[in-house]
């Protein structure tokens, strides 16, 4: 058998010098080309990372809520806290930053939303709701791929308020005035009025019946400060009753006039008894009521009207209270014993029980009308 002998060809020598130039170029294109792949799935890799949603979420969070600006927030937000006075919007709003400032804040989407709607907690606890708006793609090509991921933005911000359910009431006198902190309580305010708290049907001119008013006051932040001044622009000391939520107070009686007037009217009430039983003269008494009255013309026209037989006479049991100071008129209620004595009969024991109005004449207190309660 023959051995076939090598020879050479010029045509396969050129094939494989082809086939190494072809191959070295591709390793050459790989080489050049590894440097810009790498750096652009660099960049494509942070871009992404970037614009998914829950990092767009973030970054907005993080902007308005991680340290909430009152301020900033308010200027976005269409919404404004609920206030009536006394309370201020300062005072609505600096009870929402206390919400927020200094709280740890976290989000949380609201279910059904899509994720477009993200509810702000303060140490967790509701304050704040935002919404975010697709304005345009994001779009990443290579080769024969293509991706797209939503742009969000920041569409409204909602801020969740304190709802103001405070209230007070307070009774009081009808002429006195009162305050909820340092506002006057107008008839804006009024809830009830011509309460009477009287057992008196009537009084003279000068005087008037003790009746009440009511004052309401809601939709407040905190519990207001009530206070009262009577007609003379004095404190008046208030009651509170929790269950009925009523600040209260009433007409008080003066010790003052009482001190100074009590021996007066229980003297003057007493010389008019011992005159209408026929044991002194008018003299006695005039100076104690008023000359220009009714009542001093009618004792003065009618002595000794209904005098019962006796010897002797005595009055016991003095008391006067009930002292009221209507401005130009004053009032009080009277008590006393009238013992008429005869020999070998029974006391006749006369209890008058009355309630004397007294009027200034010439500076000083004289009784112009009196009410008996016999």
């Amino acid at each position: 058998m023959k051995e076939r002998a090598f020879k050479f060809r010029w045509t396969t020598l050129l094939f494989y010098i082809a086939l190494c130039c072809i191959i070295a170029a591709g390793l050459i294109a790989i080489i050049s080309v590894q440097k810009p792949v790498r750096e652009w799935l660099s960049d494509f890799e942070q871009t992404y990372e970037t614009y998914k949603p829950k990092n767009q979420i973030q970054r907005i969070f993080d902007r308005y809520f991680a340290e909430p600006d009152i301020d900033e927030l308010l200027g976005i937000s269409e919404d404004r806290p609920e206030y009536n006075a006394p309370d201020t919007l300062d005072d609505a709003v600096s009870r929402y930053a206390e919400k927020i400032n200094g709280k740890k804040m976290t989000f949380g989407y609201l279910a059904g939303s899509d994720q477009k709607v993200i509810n702000v907690k303060a140490d967790g606890k509701l304050v704040a709701r935002f919404s975010v708006k697709v304005t345009e793609e994001k779009e990443y090509s290579l080769l024969l791929f293509s991706l797209t991921q939503p742009v969000y933005e920041l569409e409204s911000i909602n801020l969740y308020f304190d709802k103001p359910t405070e209230s007070a009431n307070v009774r009081l006198p009808e002429r006195f005035t009162a305050y909820a902190g340092d506002m006057l309580l107008t008839d804006e305010y009024l809830a009830a009025s011509g309460i009477k708290d009287d057992p008196r049907e009537s009084v003279p001119e000068g005087a008037f019946l003790f009746t009440y008013k009511v004052y309401s006051i809601s939709g407040l932040y905190n519990k207001p400060e009530i206070t009262v001044k009577d007609a003379a622009g004095g404190d008046v000391a208030l009651e509170y009753d929790g269950e009925k939520n009523l600040y209260s107070c009433k007409y008080e009686y003066s010790e003052e006039l009482k001190n100074e007037y009590a021996d007066y009217v229980t003297e003057g009430l007493a010389r008019y008894a011992i005159y209408m039983q026929d044991d002194a003269r008018f003299k006695t008494l005039k100076d104690y009521f008023d000359p220009n009255s009714q009542l001093y013309e009618d004792i003065y026209n009618n002595p000794g009207s209904f005098v019962i037989e006796h010897d002797k006479y005595r009055v016991e049991n003095k008391q006067a209270s009930e002292f009221f100071d209507y401005g130009e008129v004053m009032s009080c209620h009277v008590t006393f014993d009238h013992v008429l004595t005869k020999s070998g009969r029974e006391d006749y024991i006369d209890h008058f029980d009355s309630t004397l109005y007294l009027r200034k004449v010439d500076g000083v207190y004289r009784i112009f009308y009196m009410e008996s309660h016999k």
